[in-house]
């Protein structure tokens, strides 16, 4: 996966605010590396990152075994870890997090799994980025910092048939006060945006790439847009 010098803006966000974000998501670890804000956050988000990472892994369960899939947003590999103790046969993890790519290397080879869990440094929403042809796409808290240009070129880049996405729906602007105090959140520190789309908005970008069939699958509180077969 080669990468220019260029970043987008959301990747520019990331790349220096992943580390404190991790360490308020999944708080269980410990948060001595994130900021006043993330760990505020946390009051209100309490485990839902977990449930997020555990769910998704529920949905691809039936669809794994024996499959090579793109994780994007693998943070320090959390969920590419999982995906390979579920059966899959390989899994690229992509971030702009050069740490916590790092780091999850550094784990896999730890693990004597190096072999089956490959991370690197990627800005997915850049024209023409490589990416690795496989089974399926995974993305978990990605695409909604996503506009639609940055969304399609994202789609664009995928090599893959199938995706399973946490999506962004739309709906969640009437969940009061969690949507409100995400506002706040997104102003003090400065985002660069977050964007909700439904699935016939998120359907019009995505079926020019070859995405059909989309649905969402809304469990345990959360939405994932999919192709997977049912």
């Amino acid at each position: 996966m080669n990468q220019t010098n260029q970043k987008s803006e959301s990747a520019q966000y990331w790349e220096s605010h992943l580390e404190s974000w991790e360490a308020s998501a999944y708080f269980k670890e410990g948060q001595q590396k994130a900021n006043w804000w993330d760990r505020l956050s946390t009051v209100f988000r309490g485990d839902a990152m977990y449930v997020r990472m555990q769910t998704a892994l529920e949905l691809i369960k039936p669809h794994i075994k024996d499959k090579t899939v793109l994780d994007v947003g693998c943070a320090s590999g959390r969920f590419s870890f999982q995906m390979i103790e579920a059966g899959a046969k390989k899994v690229y993890g992509t971030d702009i997090s050069a740490e916590a790519v790092a780091f999850a290397n550094q784990r896999a080879k730890e693990l004597n799994l190096q072999n089956q869990l490959e991370f690197s440094v990627t800005d997915v929403v850049l024209p023409n980025t490589v990416l690795p042809q496989v089974d399926f796409v995974t993305a978990l808290g990605v695409i909604e910092y996503f506009d639609a240009k940055d969304m399609a070129v994202f789609l664009a880049n995928l090599k893959t048939k199938y995706i399973l996405l946490d999506f962004p729906d739309y709906g969640r602007k009437k969940e009061f006060p969690t949507w409100m105090l995400r506002q706040v959140y997104i102003r003090v520190n400065r985002l660069p945006g977050v964007y909700l789309y439904s699935l016939d908005k998120f359907a019009k970008i995505a079926e020019p790439f070859g995405f059909t069939n989309l649905r969402v699958i809304n469990k345990n509180n959360f939405y994932y847009v999919t192709n997977l077969p049912e």
